[in-house]
């Protein structure tokens, strides 16, 4: 039958002071006890661990390598104690240990890198964790990363412990290059489009009731990000959905034309904030920062 072992902080750390002063004395002086209860407290950790921690024979006491080997897990055990008692100050100063936060990649960034800056000038300890995904792979991650905070322009399934609130209107249009056959054009049809290749970023979801979802285009290039999306429509490859707030130069040099379509060449998103439970100052933060605008 295995025995148990109840050892202490306290015993960690008179082990601990041992080893670092090199006598029992300067052991005591350490952690301000007297001698007596220094070597009680060594002696109760030799029972409790059934080994030989300390050789007596010498005109110095030393650790044996079993002292060597406890002595090791005993500091685990006080960093621990360490690292507790940090998680706590945190939460008693209304900071978070960590935010973790998923948002949808069409969701302008400022938001986001605005909580890190201020996280970092006010010195908080909180640890701002960030995962973009688009369209269904929000919600996925939101629930897989146990996120306390989620923004997506899908409805987002309401639950018990969730919170959610609409955000400003994102408004995206359907471009291409000024060189791109279709910017030549005026109305485009459909059928003109369908002629094209039409990028998208993960695909389309019929949520969105976005005007291109029904078409049949020769060719569909899906890409990870709507940065590269940017960039291979800046190329000339093909056609597509941006967020404004990524095109506005562009758009204001006249580099990429918006597409004037019979059914509207710009999409309004309406995205919304989901929380998960009770958020401290850096996810209020986030929240301030969302709504700015509304």
């Amino acid at each position: 039958m295995q025995r148990t072992m109840n050892v202490t902080l306290d015993q960690a750390r008179t082990l601990d002071a041992f080893a670092r002063e090199g006598t029992l004395q300067a052991a005591a002086k350490r952690l301000h006890k007297g001698h007596p209860a220094v070597m009680y407290a060594l002696k109760q950790l030799e029972q409790q661990t059934g080994l030989s921690l300390f050789d007596r024979s010498g005109y110095r006491t030393r650790l044996t390598p079993a002292g060597d080997a406890v002595l090791r897990h005993c500091r685990v055990m006080l960093e621990a104690e360490r690292s507790l008692e940090a998680t706590c100050a945190v939460l008693l100063s209304g900071w978070e240990p960590v935010l973790r936060v998923v948002f949808d990649a069409v969701v302008p960034l400022t938001p986001f890198f605005e909580v890190v800056r201020r996280v970092r000038d006010e010195g908080a300890p909180t640890r701002v964790m960030l995962s973009v995904d688009s369209l269904d792979g929000v919600a996925a991650r939101f629930e897989a990363e146990q996120a306390q905070v989620m923004v997506t322009v899908l409805p987002p399934q309401p639950g018990p412990s969730l919170t959610i609130r609409a955000l400003p209107k994102l408004k995206a249009r359907l471009v291409a290059h000024h060189r791109h056959p279709l910017a030549k054009l005026g109305r485009v049809t459909p059928e003109e489009l369908a002629r094209h290749v039409l990028l998208t970023v993960r695909g389309s979801d019929p949520r969105l009731q976005l005007a291109t979802a029904d078409l049949d285009t020769q060719s569909t290039v899906h890409l990870s990000d709507f940065h590269a999306k940017k960039s291979a429509i800046l190329g000339g490859i093909g056609f597509g959905w941006l967020p404004e707030w990524l095109i506005e130069k562009e758009l204001a040099k006249k580099e990429l034309r918006p597409l004037q379509l019979a059914q509207g060449a710009v999409h309004v998103f309406e995205p919304r904030v989901v929380t998960r439970g009770n958020l401290g100052k850096a996810g209020a933060a986030l929240l301030e920062q969302l709504t700015l605008g509304r």
